[in-house]
């Protein structure tokens, strides 16, 4: 059931208000980040040194539910270590004896002699279900369930498994469904504060992939993903590909195999589409048959895992010519758009993430190169906050995270980088951390990048999460979804092109039909900037989607080339008292903002950019 956002002055009754979501706390472990894969950029980002292929950051380990069941914990890591297998996901209720019972100091111990060998506690695998008729069992199963997200914080393991785990007789679909994702909306609430990740496995009664995706489209704590499992439900319907992307964007950090060398289940297809989508964590063993030989079992699988991957590297995981391949590197993901750099998203020691260059459909860059790099000498060299393409606001909660040297936003982790023939993906996860170093919010922002006939592409969703209590998106102009473009696009000549006497030639239109610096503060829903760049006329267009809250809203477009959409300035643009615009995001809930750019060649006639943008009102 959805909630309305307050805001100072104004009802949302009767609004655009996007949907509303309970996420509470966020999960902040910057541990989930398996590392990434490793890429160079030299100046205006040409990337000067391939990355790491899709895939290499996937890991192989082992799931004791039958081939370890009976071993000890010393006989679990030593098997391990011997053959090669490097990650486990402890079954509670086997040898190991890995339970909630485990005092401090024997949890400490477990720890200890983890830390000590090769291998990683990777998880821990319970029984606990939660789609029960019965309210107490379902606060039972809650309640059992937090303390063995415990005993994983405590142990060094990074989460933990559920199950869903079925659908009883005699109870509406969709009840269950929502019980079971409201259930997992505490339980990962509680792992967050633990920075654990509740790993929901493909399971049971609950097994089709559509319902799958139903229970996980009511989950919103981002610390909940779904452990893959390979069951013959996976290939029904329109088969393995289509129910693999169904709940790829929603993955955790382990995924279940049978024995590789099966033939009943398409493993190399699995892996395949793993590679593709540049999957990041565990692929753990949970074996059918107990073997004779654990050791020399396990060494092979884990080489026919090594040859599977290295197949799907050179043969189908690549995106097809004329795609968009995305490649994590030392702090950034490079965009590339039919073979070509199109921009980089650069996450590490910045104050706020951001994509520079961005690359227009000339093959021109159409950013303010300053201050991330001496860009040519047009350039003016004002609002160093004015970071090639970024998101931020002015007010949060009294704190400017707009300018530099005051509030930063910081990269926590990737939720998804994906590569593919027709679009690319990066999701990620930010959070909002103040002076004193409180965070005061936190983002999930998903950017899709695709190539038209037009031009290209970029979308942003973004959803600001009140994980932390209240936050209130401030009055004022400076914000938020922007653009500093080069100069040669702006109406007005920078002081360096007054300085050589040239004339400007760039213009700006919004959907009203208001031009140049008339298209300041006003409301429309779009907005094209124009102008020439080395001698070819190139245009950005921002879309506004009808969904957002406040549509049409208002822009903060000036004439020297800052380009911003801006839906809480209402004070600046219209007069209005102070606070006019403030937007509060009660606690727990959160709101989404959808936008468009669009990259184009001419002007907005040329572009097309009102059909574009009516493409993008009725798909999107």
């Amino acid at each position: 059931m959805s909630m309305a956002l307050c805001m100072s002055g104004m009802s949302l009754k009767g609004s655009n208000m996007s949907i509303v979501r309970s996420t509470r706390r966020e999960f902040l472990r910057d541990s989930m980040v398996w590392g990434a894969g490793l890429a160079t950029a030299g100046p205006l980002g040409q990337v000067l040194a391939a990355a790491g292929k899709p895939g290499s950051r996937m890991k192989f380990g082992l799931v004791t539910y039958l081939w370890g069941q009976n071993w000890d914990l010393p006989t679990v890591i030593a098997n391990c270590e011997k053959s090669g297998v490097l990650g486990v996901e402890l079954r509670t209720e086997h040898a190991h004896k890995v339970e909630a019972n485990l005092t401090g100091a024997q949890r400490q111990e477990v720890k200890r002699r983890f830390a000590d060998s090769k291998v990683t506690l990777v998880s821990l695998g319970t029984n606990f279900a939660f789609h029960y008729p019965d309210e107490d069992r379902v606060k039972k199963e809650i309640e059992g369930a937090k303390q063995y997200i415990k005993l994983a914080y405590d142990c060094g393991a990074s989460g933990m498994k559920v199950k869903p785990n079925d659908l009883p007789k005699g109870v509406p679909y969709a009840k269950t469904i929502e019980q079971i994702g409201r259930s997992l909306n505490e339980l990962g609430q509680f792992a967050a504060g633990y920075g654990q990740e509740v790993r929901l496995e493909v399971h049971g009664g609950c097994s089709l992939l559509p319902t799958m995706k139903a229970i996980m489209d009511f989950v919103t704590q981002p610390n909940v993903g779904v452990c893959w499992n390979c069951n013959n439900q996976d290939l029904e319907g329109e088969g393995l590909e289509s129910n693999f992307k169904l709940v790829r964007s929603r993955f955790s950090h382990i995924a279940h195999v049978r024995e590789l060398n099966l033939t009943d289940y398409p493993y190399q297809q699995l892996i395949n589409l793993m590679v593709a989508s540049d999957y990041d964590g565990w692929v753990l063993l949970e074996g059918r048959v107990i073997p004779k030989e654990p050791i020399k079992a396990l060494t092979e699988q884990r080489e026919l895992f090594a040859r599977m991957v290295a197949q799907a590297q050179s043969g189908g995981a690549a995106p097809a010519a004329g795609g968009v391949k995305l490649t994590q590197g030392d702090g950034k993901v490079t965009v590339e758009i039919n073979g070509k750099l199109f921009t980089e998203y650069c996450t590490k020691d910045v104050i706020r993430p951001y994509f520079y260059p961005v690359i227009g459909p000339t093959g021109e860059p159409v950013i303010r190169h300053w201050p991330l790099q001496d860009g040519p000498a047009n350039e003016d060299h004002d609002h160093p906050h004015h970071k090639s393409l970024w998101f931020t606001h002015g007010a949060i909660n009294g704190v400017d995270f707009w300018s530099d040297g005051k509030g930063k936003i910081v990269h926590d982790k990737f939720l998804e980088v994906s590569s593919g023939p027709k679009a690319g993906v990066i999701k990620a996860q930010n959070k909002y951390v103040a002076p004193d170093g409180k965070v005061v919010c936190t983002d999930t922002r998903t950017h899709r990048f695709q190539n038209d006939p037009g031009g290209t592409l970029m979308d942003w969703e973004i959803t600001l999460h009140a994980s932390n209590g209240p936050v209130t998106f401030g009055d004022t102009k400076e914000g938020s979804m922007a653009i500093r473009l080069t100069p040669t696009m702006q109406p007005v000549p920078s002081r360096a092109m007054k300085a050589k006497g040239e004339a400007a030639q760039g213009h700006i239109v919004n959907s009203e039909g208001l031009t140049d610096g008339q298209t300041w503060g006003k409301r429309a829903t779009w907005v094209d900037y124009y102008g020439p760049v080395k001698g070819e006329i190139v245009g950005v267009a921002i879309f506004d989607h009808p969904s957002n809250p406040r549509h049409p809203t208002w822009w903060h477009v000036r004439d020297y080339g800052l380009f911003a959409v801006n839906p809480f300035g209402i004070h600046d643009f219209e007069k209005k008292p102070a606070g006019a615009g403030d937007l509060v995001i009660p606690a727990g809930q959160s709101v989404t903002f959808k936008y468009r750019f669009y990259f184009h060649k001419g002007d907005e006639k040329q572009g097309q950019v009102a059909e574009h943008f009516r493409d993008y009102a009725k798909a999107n």
